[in-house]
C-alpha cells in the first residue's frame, strides 16, 4: 500500500465512524437543497473531517467535494491539477436517511484529470475497496475483486439511478422500456458509488446514469477498470470522471448494452 493510500484508508474508516454514529442515532439536521435534493449533518461533519485531514497531510492539495462544490462549476481548470482530491462524504443519503446501510464514502486522488488513488468505504458493513492507478487489480478488504463473466443479456442484471437533475430523469423510463424485456433484472439501489463497488466485485453486470457528478465516480471509476470492467458514455464515446453521463459494464456486455439503448 502506498503512503498516499494507506493515509486514505486512515481517514476514511475515521470517518466512518462518523456515519456510524448518527446512523444509529438518526438526531441530525436535514437542509433542503434544489428540487428533491437535501443533505445532512452527517454529510456535512463527515465532509468537514476528510477535508481538515487531507490538508494537514497535502496543504496545497486541491479539494471537490459534494458538500463545498459550486453549483454548476466548470471543472476545465481542475483537469489540469496536479494533486486533487475529490470526495463524497456520503453517497446514498437519501438511503442513510431512510436506514439502508447502502452508501457509501468516496476519496479518489487525481492528477491531470486521471484518478491515481481510490478508496471506498461502507461503514455499516465494514468493506474497504482500494485501487491504484500503478498497481494491478482492486480489493475488498484485502481480497482481489472482479467483475462478472456474464455474457447474455438474459441473465444480466443492470443497476440505474434516478437524477438529481429532474430535466434528467426521462432517460431511466427510456433507457429501461428497452432494457428490461432483454435482461433479466434491473435494480435501482440509490447509491452510484456502491453499486460501481457492485459492479467491480461482480454482484450486478452493468450500471448506467444519465447525470453523476465528479465525486460519484472518480473513485469507484479506477476501481471498475482496475477489476476489469469498461466504462463509456451512454452512446459510447471516450469517457472521464467530469463527464455526468456513464455506462459501466463487465466489458462483454457493454456493445449489446450500447446498442439496445441507442435503438
Amino acid at each position: 500500500m502506498s503512503q498516499s493510500q494507506e493515509f486514505l484508508t486512515k481517514i476514511i474508516k475515521e470517518a466512518g465512524e462518523i456515519l456510524k454514529k448518527h446512523f444509529a442515532n438518526p438526531q441530525y439536521t436535514v437542509t433542503e437543497k434544489s428540487g428533491v435534493d437535501f443533505t445532512t449533518q452527517a454529510d456535512t461533519e463527515t465532509d468537514a473531517f476528510i477535508r481538515k485531514a487531507i490538508l494537514s497531510e497535502y496543504p496545497h492539495a486541491i479539494l471537490l467535494t459534494e458538500e463545498t462544490a459550486q453549483t454548476n462549476q466548470d471543472y476545465s481548470e481542475l483537469r489540469k491539477a496536479k494533486q486533487l482530491f475529490i470526495i463524497d462524504p456520503l453517497d446514498g443519503t437519501t438511503n442513510f436517511k431512510h436506514g439502508v446501510p447502502h452508501f457509501a464514502i468516496s476519496i479518489a486522488e487525481i492528477a491531470n484529470g486521471q484518478p491515481i488513488t481510490s478508496v471506498i468505504y461502507k461503514p455499516v458493513t465494514d468493506e474497504l475497496v482500494i485501487a491504484e492507478k500503478d498497481k494491478e487489480g482492486a480489493t475488498k478488504n484485502g481480497i482481489t475483486i472482479n467483475v462478472s463473466n456474464t455474457q447474455n443479456l438474459r441473465e444480466a442484471v443492470i443497476a440505474c439511478d434516478w437524477p438529481w437533475d429532474l430535466g434528467k430523469r426521462h432517460f431511466v423510463p427510456e433507457w429501461l422500456s428497452k432494457l428490461h424485456p432483454k435482461v433479466r433484472q434491473n435494480k435501482i439501489m440509490g447509491s452510484a458509488v456502491s453499486d460501481l463497488v457492485s459492479l467491480a466485485s461482480g454482484t450486478i453486470d452493468v450500471y448506467i446514469h444519465a447525470c453523476l457528478k465528479p465525486w460519484d465516480e472518480a473513485a469507484a471509476s479506477l476501481i471498475v477498470e482496475k477489476a476489469g470492467g469498461k466504462i463509456t458514455t451512454s452512446t459510447g464515446e471516450k469517457w472521464d470522471i467530469f463527464k455526468p453521463d456513464i455506462l459501466a459494464s463487465n466489458g462483454t456486455l457493454h456493445d449489446k448494452i450500447l446498442e439496445l439503448i441507442n435503438s
